[in-house]
């Protein structure tokens, strides 16, 4: 018991104790406030209400050839399951041009040979999905219905003289830069129609049988209808709709003024 020397350990801090028992200096203040001043703000022509509009709808036809493998021989085909998925609809502004791109979804079900006989073959029910990629383009008739895109306007530079009226100052520009924001042009895929063949182009024969062939590899061969609707949101009034009927839609007041870009307002739209 003489050999044992007493030991002073203690718990000087802990973080559950931190704020209140050790001597820690708190940083937490409040370096800068400020009460902000209210904004002008001033009226903008945009219209009553938002809604997609419909810019045009057509059919596009398409035409596709490919090699299917399944992944085992079979001989009888006895179902195909299509539908058609659309992976890209772009359209080009200020073009009449539209890109489409997707893929056919084919579920196959097919018989497989296990064995045969004299007068029978028998075999099993399986399955193979495939995914058949399109890619086309397609020049669309707006009939005067065109997208709203408006491009960005380029950036306006003012310059000085220097100090000695000998050329410009370098330390000092004005500058104007406006952004403008449009609402894109998407499509809707309103019904899709497939019609195809499919081609066994080299089956072999299966013995004792005429007509009767394996083959793992066809030839599928399908033509494709898509009807699509082209879409954009855009700001409209009774007023617009009323007129459009008549054919005599209301122009929009020019959202920039030709001058420094500055969006009108009560002050400057008379200049």
């Amino acid at each position: 018991m003489d050999n044992i020397k007493a030991t002073n350990a203690t718990v000087t801090c802990t973080d559950t104790n931190k704020g209140s028992h050790c001597d820690t200096e708190c940083n937490a203040s409040v370096i800068c406030s400020d009460t902000l001043t209210g904004a002008e703000n001033y009226p903008w022509w945009g219209g009553e209400f938002k809604v997609p509009k419909v810019l045009a709808e057509f059919i596009v036809q398409i035409d596709s050839e490919s090699k299917i493998r399944l992944n085992e021989p079979a001989y009888e085909i006895k179902r195909i399951e299509k539908q058609i998925f659309l992976t890209q609809c772009r359209y080009i502004p200020p073009t009449d041009k539209v890109f489409i791109e997707g893929y056919i979804r084919k579920n196959i079900e097919y018989a497989t040979k296990n064995c045969s006989s004299s007068s029978g073959i028998g075999g099993s029910i399986k399955d193979t999905t495939v995914h058949i990629p399109f890619k086309t383009y397609t020049k669309v008739d707006f009939n005067g219905n065109l997208p709203r895109v408006l491009p960005n306007l380029p950036p306006l530079v003012a310059r000085y003289f220097d100090a000695k009226r000998m050329g410009k100052n370098i330390r000092e520009a004005d500058r104007s830069n406006i952004e403008i924001f449009n609402e894109p042009v998407y499509c809707e895929l309103e019904w899709s129609a497939v019609f195809d063949a499919d081609i066994d182009n080299k089956g072999t024969p299966i013995d004792g049988f005429i007509n009767e062939e394996e083959f793992q590899e066809f030839t599928d061969k399908a033509v494709v209808y898509l009807c699509i609707k082209l879409l954009q949101k855009q700001q409209v009034c009774w007023s617009d709709a009323m007129a459009q009927s008549k054919d005599e839609p209301k122009k929009a007041p020019s959202l920039l003024n030709s001058q420094w870009n500055l969006p009108i307002t009560e002050f400057n739209q008379d200049k």
